[in-house]
């Protein structure tokens, strides 16, 4: 593992787009406690300090799979939870890993281009001991503490998840379809929920996830076929 960790940072992503050119090629940075994390959608995540899971990975090589990413660190981080025992995994598209109704794991991908993608950061931060939540949050959260009563080693939880996202990493670089695999954790599926498309919220019923992993939807009587980034949900 290429690691660095920092006890306090503003964010872990902010600090591998300032320094990604002088880092190697899946590095991966984690942090105590970041003053400014950041959510999907201009959101701030707020994470007790030492409590979780809070790191980001450096992409820099092979990344025309990269909208493929999202999801496929949502799954990686499934597939480590179920090695805990974890049940009723969900991946809430594009890439929100669920405990039942509970989100647990938050994922952001961010990218630096300029005629071409220059690199692709995976953000990610995951609720481990943390068992109090205070403040509103759009959708309930939970912890591995919660769901397993139980505290969790966050240093050896750190080497599954870095592991389990570089497999499958390589795997969807040596052409393998993730398709049903991720099918089966497909947590929007059959449900009529709210969507937030452009700057306007309507009501709207997904379909599924497609084999490209963008979602399939019907709003108005009629099928759309959303990609990431394209769409936020109210559950």
């Amino acid at each position: 593992m290429k690691s660095i960790h920092f006890e306090n940072i503003d964010s872990t992503n902010t600090y591998l787009k300032n320094n990604y050119e002088h880092l190697d090629d899946q590095t991966f940075v984690s942090a105590d406690n970041q003053t400014n994390g950041k959510g999907r959608n201009t959101r701030t995540w707020i994470s007790e300090d030492s409590k979780n899971l809070l790191f980001s990975l450096l992409l820099k090589n092979n990344l025309e799979h990269y909208q493929e990413l999202s999801i496929i660190s949502a799954y990686s981080i499934i597939k480590v939870l179920e090695k805990y025992n974890l049940k009723d995994l969900m991946i809430k598209w594009p890439n929100d890993v669920y405990v039942s109704d509970s989100k647990i794991c938050g994922i952001l991908l961010e990218g630096i281009s300029t005629d071409r993608l220059l690199c692709l950061i995976i953000g990610i931060g995951l609720n481990v001991n943390q068992d109090t939540f205070e403040g509103e949050y759009l959708t309930k959260p939970t912890s591995m503490k919660l769901e397993l009563h139980k505290d969790i080693d966050i240093n050896t939880l750190k080497k599954e998840v870095y592991q389990s996202l570089i497999d499958n990493i390589n795997k969807l670089n040596n052409g393998y379809n993730f398709y049903e695999d991720i099918s089966k954790y497909d947590y929007l599926v059959n449900k009529e929920v709210y969507a937030t498309i452009n700057n306007k919220k309507e009501r709207v019923r997904v379909i599924k996830i497609n084999e490209d992993y963008s979602l399939k939807i019907i709003l108005n009587n009629t099928e759309l076929n959303i990609n990431s980034g394209e769409i936020s949900f109210h559950i």
